[in-house]
């Protein structure tokens, strides 16, 4: 039954990453061609040697040789010749599988970012990011080492052992199944000790991704750790990360180094064994000594390939880790399908209607539980709420960021998942509260909404979103390059780039989650009139926390516990909404 269950989980490795290795099967079997003429020189090399021996030294030392020198410098010429020739084609099919090697990671690593980029919210906040990183960087390679590098040498290696094993019968049978009883006893504990690597080594990666993770917490976090003073905490912590991922780490390398040792003793062994029987062979005169050299030479030969198995069995071990880890990911599904006869969603929406909507999280909460809405174009609509009413769920599943757990979103009468998935996030702009800036260039930043926007459009887009004089000051301009995670702006500047980028796209429905936090009074003013402007034929919805800035809103929708409990205008919502006059009251301008 285990072996049955391995030989599945080989199988399904080798299909899943199938179109990697499909892709470069025409280079696969060039280098296969080029392992086949390696083994045949390989095989050939002892030959010259016992040539020399047995036609020019042992003739020699017996008085009986004939022109002995001719002998030599033929036999040189030829083991110069193989040696040369198995040279140059080990080097070039060493190059080629360094090509495919680097090639099938740039593949795979593109695959699983492409696959990540698909995945919902709910998927990467329930990953830590670093692990995540440990597993496109560090795992990705062990993939390649053990897809491509070790099936390659594995299999040139294999050759090259069943042409050795060959040679040795046809030199001497009784002499070579000695030498090869050896050969049960070492596939066994290989077996044993592999099995046992790969626990240690799936344990090691998985330690490693703890600790990669808190390094990006930490380094991303620094700021806070400083300021709280917490720097030594958090280096205490680390050392106690680093610690059990050193012993995850040595815990593995002594299982490694105990399937070296066990490879090698029994190698030496069938050396031992090799020596012993087949000086007395020549001493009985069933073997002369060059066809003793020969076989001695074919057994150190035999050593190479059992070395190199053993060596690749430690690979493929970190191989087999590394994919299951890599496979964790690729496994994963959105759970959002787009239909095949799926719409171009409108530019100006009209209407959106929220019916019944519910949405419950893995963990069981029940964020939604039955909201009913109805949003006009024209209209600039405030969603408010105490922490956890489900303000930041709503704006997610109006941009189809995920699918609700029951209800609909309808946009001018047809559901979400009838229109196009991209175009659809395109026209429902989300600016979220943590703005998002990469560590490249603002134009880079801001084409990542319209890739083919000139430029004209990208200060189109600042001005209206009020950064434009943000841009000026720069020292590059649209070329400046920012910090990472835009380190160097302030949350305002931040903000404003981030709903230019979305304005770019150009929405018919923008939604943005707290744009007044962290501003003055003259730029929640700017924002406000901004907002304004955009509502003028859009929809725009304002996910807000501060009562104190929505009197001008045309409609304030108050949820609580999931539900619309209330909305209205501001001053309706203060004359008949209690629940909603208190918040008002304990919050005075503050958050809630």
């Amino acid at each position: 039954m285990k072996r049955l269950e391995r030989l599945s989980r080989a199988l399904r490795l080798a299909r899943r990453f199938g179109p990697e290795v499909t892709h470069h099967r025409r280079g696969l079997f060039v280098v296969a061609g080029a392992s086949l003429l390696a083994t045949g020189l390989a095989l050939a090399r002892p030959w010259p040697i016992a040539w020399i021996f047995d036609l020019a030294l042992v003739p020699v030392a017996a008085g009986e040789a004939d022109s002995p020198l001719r002998t030599v410098v033929l036999g040189t010429l030829a083991a110069l010749g193989i040696a040369g020739g198995l040279a140059l084609v080990e080097y070039w099919r060493s190059v080629r599988m360094a090509e495919i090697g680097h090639d099938f990671t740039r593949q795979l690593r593109t695959r699983i970012f492409g696959h990540l980029a698909q995945l919902p919210p709910s998927f990467h906040s329930s990953h830590k990011t670093g692990d995540l990183l440990v597993r496109l960087m560090g795992d990705v390679p062990l993939v390649r080492t053990m897809v491509i590098d070790s099936t390659i040498e594995l299999s040139t290696r294999l050759l090259l052992a069943l042409g050795v094993m060959a040679m040795l019968f046809v030199l001497d049978p009784l002499l070579a199944a000695a030498v090869l009883l050896a050969g049960p006893l070492l596939l066994y504990s290989t077996r044993l000790m592999t099995k046992r690597l790969t626990v240690a080594i799936r344990k090691q990666r998985s330690k490693e991704g703890q600790l990669a993770d808190f390094l990006h917490e930490a380094i991303s976090g620094s700021e806070v750790v400083q300021s709280l003073g917490g720097a030594s905490h958090v280096v205490r912590r680390f050392k106690r990360n680093n610690r059990t991922s050193v012993r995850a780490g040595l815990k593995a390398a002594r299982l490694a180094s105990a399937l070296s040792a066990i490879v090698e003793g029994q190698l030496g062994l069938a050396l031992a064994i090799a020596v012993g029987l087949g000086s007395w062979r020549v001493l009985e005169g069933a073997l002369s000594p060059g066809e003793l050299l020969a076989f001695l030479s074919y057994t150190r030969g035999l050593l190479k390939p059992v070395r190199g198995a053993a060596r690749h069995a430690e690979r493929i071990a970190r191989g087999t880790a590394g994919a299951e880890r890599v496979l964790h990911v690729l496994d994963q599904r959105s759970g959002l399908r787009e239909a095949r006869d799926a719409a171009l969603p409108p530019a100006r929406p009209e209407r959106i209607v929220i019916s019944d909507l519910h949405y419950r999280y893995a963990t069981g909460y029940e964020a939604l539980a039955g909201v009913n809405l109805s949003l006009q174009r024209g209209e600039l609509v405030a969603l408010v709420g105490r922490n956890g009413a489900g303000k930041s769920t709503l704006a997610m599943l109006m941009a189809r960021l995920e699918d609700p757990s029951s209800g609909k979103i309808t946009i001018d009468g047809l559901n979400l998942d009838r229109y196009q998935l991209e175009p659809l996030r395109r026209r429902v702009g989300l600016v979220l509260q943590q703005s998002v800036l990469f560590g490249e260039s603002l134009r880079e930043n801001l084409l990542l909404a319209a890739p083919e926007a000139t430029d004209e459009q990208l200060l189109e887009a600042l001005a209206t979103a009020d950064g434009l004089e943000l841009v000026q000051d720069l020292p590059e301009g649209l070329d400046t390059v920012l910090g990472s995670s835009g380190k160097g702006l302030s949350g305002g500047q931040m903000r404003r780039l981030c709903l230019a980028r979305t304005l770019l796209g150009d929405p018919g429905v923008i939604i943005v989650d707290e744009p007044f936090a962290g501003l003055d009074r003259p730029g929640v003013e700017r924002v406000l009139e901004c907002l304004r402007n955009l509502a003028n034929d859009r929809i725009v919805v304002v996910i807000a926390h501060d009562l104190a800035d929505l009197s001008s809103f045309d409609r304030i929708i108050w949820l609580e516990n999931g539900r619309v409990e209330d909305q209205g205008r501001h001053q309706e919502l203060v004359s008949r909404a209690p629940r909603y006059r208190e918040v008002l009251r304990a919050a005075a301008g503050g958050e809630l």
